[in-house]
Parts: structure tokens; sequence; C-alpha cells
């Protein structure tokens, strides 16, 4: 594929994905089930095909076959490109999700606080199951709670040898405006200030070589299994007070753990769907230092950064 066919490409698929994220995120705020979704009446619909009527079977059939064949070279080109027949918008995983078995929360009433745990304990009592909680004391020695900031990252990213390879694995700016790290670290000193606009963005490390430059200012939590690996892959969240990520479930591969570097985030956990008359909501707030152990991919979730500092958070999986 040719570099105008490439542009074009990415053109109308950016296209869909904002129509159908903006599908998504309606769905989201007036929180609405896939059961109502599927008893809508779309009767009204036939109304635009009336212009049906006049055609002749011999132009339909080639309308469907040309369909047929602009689908084909869709779905071609794009596994050409990604190697994946589909690359749907990161929201849309959820609609697609197993109904969970309720177990996973009822009873959960709240998010458990422990310090001083052995990864023995934690393994047996904590580490796999569906029960939040935060270990207060596993960031003592951590050089990022001194020297993780705004001015930080955008050193790293620009002015370090990273910055030849700004990050766009996996970018979410939420509501902040921002299309990529590089714009990110290009905004003004008022807002990165948090005196302008409220924003907040997250993105995971691409390469090895980014994530071993940033574990020299943390530790693997000292309460994980001792059997458990982690990716090459670590999460930052950051943003002023007032925004966060809106509710959603996630699709990664383990369990995870999150830091909560700087500053003071909010945290609500739903239960899915199904399970919205058996389970309760859980609020619980982290404080700077803490480090939360959550199943975000069973627990659907809502952030909010707590009046004050900047929030910076670092978190990775453990299978």
């Amino acid at each position: 594929m040719n570099a105008d066919r490439m542009k074009i490409y990415e053109k109308r698929t950016k296209l869909a994905e904002l129509k159908l994220n903006k599908i998504l995120h309606k769905i989201d705020s007036l929180k609405l089930n896939s059961y109502f979704i599927s008893r809508l009446d779309t009767s009204g619909c036939k109304s635009n095909f009336k212009f049906l009527k006049g055609t002749t079977k011999n132009h339909l059939y080639v309308a469907i076959i040309a369909v047929l064949v602009i689908g084909c070279w869709w779905i071609y080109s794009e596994s050409l490109i990604t190697g994946c027949l589909f690359q749907l918008p990161y929201d849309t995983k959820s609609l697609f999700r197993s109904p969970e078995d309720c177990s996973m929360c009822v009873g959960v009433n709240d998010v458990t606080r422990l310090s001083n745990i052995s990864a023995e304990e934690f393994e047996d009592l904590y580490a796999y199951t569906t029960q939040p909680v935060i270990v207060t004391d596993a960031t003592k020695n951590w050089k990022a709670i001194e020297q993780f900031n705004f001015q930080f990252f955008a050193d790293f990213y620009r002015n370090d040898k990273m910055g030849k390879r700004i990050n766009e694995c996996f970018y979410f700016s939420y509501k902040s405006g921002f299309k990529s790290l590089d714009e990110v670290f290009s905004m003004d000193d008022e807002r990165a200030n948090l005196s302008g606009d409220p924003w907040y963005v997250g993105w995971s490390t691409c390469y090895e070589e980014e994530t071993r430059a940033l574990r020299q200012y943390y530790t693997r939590p000292y309460f994980l299994p001792r059997t458990a690996e982690s990716d090459m892959v670590d999460w930052i969240f950051m943003g002023g007070p007032g925004q966060g990520a809106h509710m959603h479930v996630d699709s990664v591969r383990h369990m995870s753990w999150q830091a909560q570097v700087r500053g003071r985030k909010q945290w609500q956990l739903a239960p899915p769907p199904e399970c919205f008359y058996a389970c309760r909501w859980i609020t619980f707030s982290v404080e700077p230092g803490e480090i939360l152990v959550v199943d975000t991919n069973r627990w659907y979730h809502k952030t909010n950064v707590l009046p004050g500092d900047i929030s910076i958070t670092i978190g990775a999986e453990y299978d």
C-alpha cells in the first residue's frame, strides 16, 4: 500500500473509530446495558431504504457485490498493516465480554488495607482474587516518590535518548484534547502546572530500554508472589484534580498493581452489569506511596484525581 492510500485509509479508520467511540461513551453516560440496547426499536430505519423500491434486481446485485468487494479490500488492507483482521477501538472490547459469575463480587464490600505482608501470605489470600487490596508500605525506597513529576517525564521523552522514540503503543487522551504524548509534553507551562485547562492522560511503555530506564526509579513490589513474572510493559497515568478515567473494564492479560506515586486518586469499582443487583459499588481513595491491586479485567472502574498535587500513577501486570 503506497503512502497516499495509507493516509486515506488511516483517515477513514480514525473517523469510524471516533464515531463508534462517541456512541460507546453515550451508552456509558446513560448507563445502558446490552439488554436494553438489544430491545431498541429499529423499525423506523426502514424508511431510509425506500430508495431501493425502484431499484432493479441487477442494480441491487451490483451494489451488494460492490459492498462485498470494498469490505474484503478493507479487511485485507487492515491485516497487512496490523496483522489482525479487525482492530476494534479499545472501549468496544467490553461489548463482547462473557457474562461474569457474580460470586466474583458477592460479599466484597470494601477495599482491604494491609502492610508488612509476606509474598507467600499475599499469594494465598489476595494475589489472584477479586478482592481489591491497598498495600501501604511498598514504595518506601522508591526514587520515583521524590523525582517523578511532569518535568521528569517531559525531559525523559523529549530530551533524553527516548526523545527520538516517543511512545505511541497505547495512549489515552481521555478529555485532555492531546492527540499524542508529544503534544502532552509540548503544552505550555501554565497548563502543565495545573493552572490552565485541566488534563489527564495515560500511556504504556513501548520499548524494553524505555521500561528498564524507568524501573531504575521504582522496584518490583515486595509482596508480589515470588514466582510471578511481569511483562516489560508498564503503565503511567498523569493529570490534575477533577480529571480521571471514565467507567470502563480492561482487557489486559493478567492481574495488575498501580502505585500512587504522587497525588491522591479516588476509585470507584462497579460490578459487571449482570451483577448489579447482587453486588455493591465500592468507593475508596489511594494515597501517595500506596499500591492498589485490583482485577481490572473483571471490576468496572472509574478514577478521579482529588484536589491537591498532580497525580502520577505507575502500574504493571503480573501473572
